[in-house]
C-alpha cells in the first residue's frame, strides 16, 4: 500500500471500546443482508463471523437475500429480502443496514435493495465481496453501469476487501477516497497450532469452489509432474463444490489424490490439521476465506498475487507466490515444500502470525468503527 493510501482518513484505526455498559437504546443497530448463512462460500462466513463477534455496543439482525436450490426458491427468498426491509425501514429498528455484494446477479439485486435503503435516508454500508466485479463492470451496458455507480456513490461507506480493490473502487466509480474503506476478511485465529514436524508424508489441501478459476486444474497437473520420489512422499485433498466429478475422473488411477465434497467447518479444521501446505492457485479472487483459515491453522501456502492476496501474503515467507497458470512453478513449489522441512515448518508458523492481523476480534472492532462513523451514537449512558 502506498504511503499515500496509508494515511487516507478512511483507514480502519482500532481504538479503545466505548464506555462500559451502554444503554441498550444507544446501540449501533445493523440490519445485515446478503447470503443466508448456510449458503456455502465466503460471504457467508464473513457474515456468520460478524454476527458472532461484533462487539455488545453494536447488535445485529441478518435477513437473507439468496439460498441455495431451485430458481423458484431464490426468487421468493429475495422477494421475502424486499418485503422484510421495508418493513424495517418503516420502524426505527435499523440505524444502519450493510449490505454485502459480490457481481453479476448480486450486483443488480442488492443495488435495488440500497435504493430502498436510501430512499428512506437511512445509513447505508455497501460490501463489496467479488473477484470479478472489474470484468462484469467494464461489461455492463452503460446505462447499467450509471445505475451501480451512482447506488455505489449514494452510500455512506464502501467496504472493500483489499487495497488494490479500493484504488479500482475509487477510480471505476468516481468514489472520493474518504468513502471507500479497505478491511479484509476476518478469521478465527487458534492460540496454538498442531505440531507438524516429524511427518513422514507432506499432504496438501485445496478447498473451496473446485474449478478452473481457482487453479484446481493446475494442481492435479503439477502433481502429475512431481518426480516420483518427491509424489511418493505426497498426498493432495480437494473438497468443495464445483467441478467435483471432473475432478475425480482426472485423478481415478492416483491413489494419493482424493476429492471429497463440501466439508462442515469441524471438517474442514480437522483437515487443515491434518495437512502440511494449502494450495490456492487461483486466476481470480478478493481476500479467500480459505487461504487465511489455512495461514491461521499454521499452513505454509502456495498462493497467486491476484485480488486481495498481495495485502495478507508474502511470497517467500508465508509460503510462495507463484503467477497465475503457471504449471511449472506450481511444481517447483510443492516439490520445495515436499523436500525443504525446514522452510515448510518455518513458513507456516510465519502464516500463522501473519494471519492474527485478520483475527476477527480485531476485525470486529473495526467494523463497529464504520457503523460509528456513519451513524455516530452521541450520547452514551455509563453506569457509575
Amino acid at each position: 500500500m502506498s504511503a499515500e493510501l496509508s494515511t487516507m482518513p478512511s483507514a480502519i484505526t482500532v481504538t479503545a471500546s466505548p464506555p462500559r455498559a451502554a444503554s441498550r437504546d444507544t446501540r449501533v443497530r445493523v440490519l445485515q443482508m446478503g447470503p443466508a448463512l448456510d449458503v456455502r462460500g465466503g460471504i457467508s462466513s464473513v457474515e456468520q463471523l460478524i454476527c458472532d463477534y461484533l462487539p455488545p455496543y453494536a447488535s445485529i439482525r441478518q435477513i437473507d437475500t439468496y439460498s441455495e436450490g431451485s430458481w423458484f426458491r431464490r426468487g421468493f427468498k429475495f422477494g421475502r429480502a424486499i418485503y422484510t426491509l421495508s418493513r424495517a425501514l418503516e420502524s426505527l429498528e435499523p440505524t444502519v443496514v450493510h449490505i454485502h455484494f459480490s457481481t453479476r446477479g448480486s450486483t443488480l439485486r442488492k443495488m435495488l435493495l440500497a435504493q430502498q435503503v436510501l430512499h428512506a435516508r437511512r445509513p447505508l454500508i455497501l460490501h463489496a465481496h467479488g473477484g470479478r466485479f472489474d470484468t462484469f463492470h467494464q461489461n455492463l451496458p452503460p446505462s447499467l453501469r450509471r445505475m451501480v455507480n451512482r447506488t455505489i456513490q449514494q452510500a455512506d461507506l464502501l467496504i472493500t476487501l483489499s487495497s488494490q480493490w479500493r484504488e479500482f473502487y475509487i477510480r471505476a466509480c468516481e468514489l472520493p477516497p474518504s468513502k471507500v474503506v479497505a478491511l479484509p476478511n476476518p478469521v478465527r485465529v487458534p492460540a496454538r497450532v498442531v505440531e507438524r514436524g516429524n511427518r513422514p508424508e507432506v499432504r496438501f489441501s485445496h478447498l473451496g469452489k473446485l474449478g478452473s478459476n481457482k487453479g484446481s486444474y493446475d494442481l492435479v497437473k503439477a502433481f502429475f509432474a512431481l518426480p516420483e520420489k518427491l509424489r511418493a512422499r505426497a498426498r493432495m485433498t480437494f473438497a468443495g463444490n464445483g467441478d467435483l466429478e471432473e475432478l475425480r475422473k482426472l485423478v481415478a488411477h492416483e491413489p494419493r489424490i482424493e476429492v471429497r465434497s463440501w466439508i462442515d467447518a469441524q471438517e474442514r479444521e480437522r483437515l487443515l490439521n491434518e495437512s502440511d501446505v494449502f494450495a490456492l492457485p487461483s486466476y481470480i479472487e478478493g481476500v479467500p476465506m480459505a487461504l487465511l483459515e489455512a495461514m491461521a491453522s499454521g499452513l505454509p501456502c502456495i498462493t497467486t498475487p491476484v485480488g486481495g492476496i498481495p495485502d495478507v501474503f508474502t511470497d517467500g515467507a508465508e509460503g510462495l507466490m507463484i503467477k497465475p497458470g503457471d504449471v511449472e512453478a506450481l511444481t517447483a513449489s510443492m516439490a520445495r515444500l515436499i523436500s525443504d522441512d525446514a522452510f515448510r515448518l518455518q513458513a507456516g508458523h510465519a502464516a500463522h502470525e501473519r494471519a492474527r492481523k485478520y483475527d476477527v476480534h480485531v476485525y470486529a472492532r473495526g467494523l463497529a468503527e464504520c457503523y460509528q462513523r456513519v451513524a455516530p451514537v452521541s450520547e452514551w449512558r455509563v453506569d457509575p
